[in-house]
């Protein structure tokens, strides 16, 4: 499909507006997070006490050429015997002129009460590679100070988080880019610089055991970067019999979701989600929607 002039310098500036002038709204986001809840928050590495590894892809704004991009691979386990969660997650995230190519390693130990009720403190170190291909702009804006810098920084992080988990209430709140490195980009006589803002989290959910067959999960998810408006998705889940799983999200001013998935012999696990974005792109054609898959593997004994 062709668009006018007006219609990408629009797309143009919304993409980087989602990015938040490169680099405030820094880290990816998946729609299926109530089963990925560990890459958020360290201290829900091992909260399901089954060790399992995965991957997920997500693609955003699919209808337009340089949306959001994100793959990830992960995996988790825990150590009963040690109270104790390991998880790795390696992840490459682009958006536009910007990538973000990195892992982290989560540890995290728990509390244990009466009830299968679990406190969970974790902790992360993160590194990533940050890029900017400063080449598919250069005509555009050749006198930028942001042309005149490295196109690549390699820098290390750290985040932290707490969880309770039961067998009905799971909640947690979590920091992440804790140090806040410095992005070295741009380098003038001014105090200009970029860095790796602070993201909080803030996300929980329920289950309702309707019948011996059926579940229903409400959920939600809170991400706050200072400076920026509050990113909160709340959604409703139901699964069957361990068997099937679906459900609905609505996140907040930009869009809705829904999503799918099996789990065939209590070991793999397929999930697919295909999100609709009314706001900054739903008013262009073919240009709001977002596809996500997700593959998981679970060791069974």
């Amino acid at each position: 499909m062709r668009y006018s002039i007006s219609k990408i310098l629009s797309i143009s500036i919304a993409l980087f507006a989602f990015t938040g002038n490169v680099f405030s709204q820094q880290i990816f986001k998946v729609s299926q997070f109530v089963q990925h809840n560990y890459i958020y928050n360290p201290a829900a590495t091992g909260a399901n006490e089954e060790s399992s590894i995965g991957v997920a892809t997500r693609k955003m704004w699919a209808g337009i050429a340089g949306g959001p991009q994100t793959n990830i691979v992960f995996g988790d386990t825990y150590f009963s015997k040690m109270k104790t969660g390991l998880g790795v997650v390696l992840f490459s995230d682009k958006t536009g002129p910007t990538s973000r190519n990195g892992g982290k390693i989560n540890l995290s130990y728990s509390i244990n009460f009466k009830d299968d009720k679990r406190l969970m403190f974790g902790l992360e170190g993160v590194f990533m590679q940050y890029r900017i291909d400063k080449e598919s702009f250069t005509r555009y804006i050749p006198n930028d100070p942001l042309l005149l810098s490295s196109s690549n920084e390699m820098k290390g992080d750290a985040g932290a988080g707490i969880y309770y988990k039961s067998n009905t209430l799971n909640v947690g709140f979590s920091v992440q880019q804790l140090m806040q490195s410095k992005l070295n980009f741009l380098k003038t006589s001014s105090n200009s610089e970029g860095k790796l803002y602070r993201h909080y989290f803030a996300g929980g959910h329920y289950n309702i055991r309707t019948d011996e067959d059926n579940v229903l999960i409400p959920n939600f998810m809170v991400n706050f970067v200072p400076n920026l408006p509050a990113d909160v998705e709340v959604g409703m889940r139901l699964e069957h019999k361990d068997i099937l799983f679906l459900g609905l999200n609505y996140h907040y001013r930009q869009g809705f979701g829904a999503y799918a998935g099996i789990k065939a012999y209590k070991k793999y696990s397929f999930g697919y989600n295909l999100s609709v974005y009314r706001t900054p792109l739903g008013i262009f054609e073919d240009g709001g929607q977002s596809h996500e898959f997700s593959l998981r593997y679970f060791f069974k004994k």
